[in-house]
């Protein structure tokens, strides 16, 4: 038994290593950030989200404030401290719990036409959203059994991530705008960061990270994902990390919401997406590096996963 950890734990540090799991999920979800919303307030101020699907963040950089979800929920933001509404929901951001709403598309809209909102009298926040989109072609569980809310406290913030922060507030400032290729690739690069540390600061009994903390469940995504061609079956999968096939099934359906090879299918399919959108292979190539035996085979998985082709994929990219 002994032998047998320690050889899983070698196995998975190695695979570790060797591949960032989130990273190649956010990067085949085409993952773009980008910062909304950056100004100076005079209290009173207070601006409404719609709901969106996409993941959505705000940060006191001066100056606390009060962030809520839905019915009477609110939480406290101060400053240098930063929420995150990972699954989209409708929300507001104000001074204070009670002060008017306005919603965020007006309030943009007049920044646009150089009339910013809530700049009448003292000068108390300064506020920076930010958000990531992602191909919605695309679902993945990764953010289903978050909260409606993360909350990071200043102290919870790395240092490194405190600099990206940074960087990013220069770059609007210099540019005088939040329109920015560096600015998007330091906000993805901040999103990241974010997920990274709330990962390794909860602890959760389901959902895709409780699998990412889970030593074996972990090695059996990082295997699925760093090897997208191999044809795995749950009996393969489940002796590469030493785990029986009945509880391998078990646990990943348990914690993740999918079977094995529900998942796997899921990722083949998502994997051959973006290379059939976004690379520059051909579509045999892309059959090749998911596992599939030629393009007319993917061509058929495809209609029945999506609907569509890989070549009506292709186009409609482009």
């Amino acid at each position: 038994m002994v032998e047998q950890r320690n050889m899983t734990e070698q196995t998975d540090n190695q695979a570790n290593r060797k591949f960032d799991i989130l990273g190649d999920i956010l990067e085949t979800i085409r993952f773009r950030g980008t910062v909304f919303f950056h100004a100076k307030l005079a209290a009173p101020w207070g601006i409404s989200f719609a709901p969106m699907k996409i993941p959505r963040f705000h940060i006191a950089l001066s100056g606390e404030c009060f962030i809520g979800t839905k019915d009477d929920q609110f939480l406290r933001l101060q400053q240098m401290e930063i929420a995150m509404i990972p699954t989209g929901n409708a929300h507001w951001v104000a001074d204070q719990p009670n002060s008017k709403l306005v919603e965020s598309e007006s309030v943009g809209e007049a920044c646009e036409l150089n009339r910013p909102m809530f700049q009448k009298g003292e000068i108390t926040n300064l506020l920076m959203c930010g958000l990531v989109q992602y191909d919605e072609d695309t679902p993945h569980p990764i953010f289903d059994t978050l909260p409606d809310v993360l909350h990071f406290s200043e102290e919870l913030i790395s240092e490194s991530t405190w600099s990206t922060i940074k960087l990013i507030d220069g770059e609007i400032q210099r540019k005088k705008n939040n329109s920015s290729p560096i600015i998007d690739r330091l906000t993805e690069a901040l999103f990241l960061q974010l997920l990274e540390a709330y990962v390794e600061r909860n602890e959760q009994d389901i959902g895709f990270f409780a699998a990412l903390g889970d030593p074996r469940l972990k090695q059996a995504l990082a295997l699925i994902h760093h090897n997208p061609e191999t044809n795995w079956t749950v009996t393969s999968l489940g002796k590469e990390i030493g785990m029986s096939k009945a509880t391998l099934n078990r646990h990943f359906q348990h914690t993740i919401g999918l079977t094995p090879i529900a998942y796997i299918k899921n990722w083949k399919m998502m994997k051959a997406l973006n290379l059939a959108k976004y690379s520059s292979f051909s579509l045999e190539q892309v059959a090749e590096f998911v596992g599939f035996s030629s393009a007319r085979t993917l061509n058929k998985a495809f209609l029945r996963h999506y609907g569509y082709t890989p070549s009506h994929a292709r186009k409609s990219a482009r």
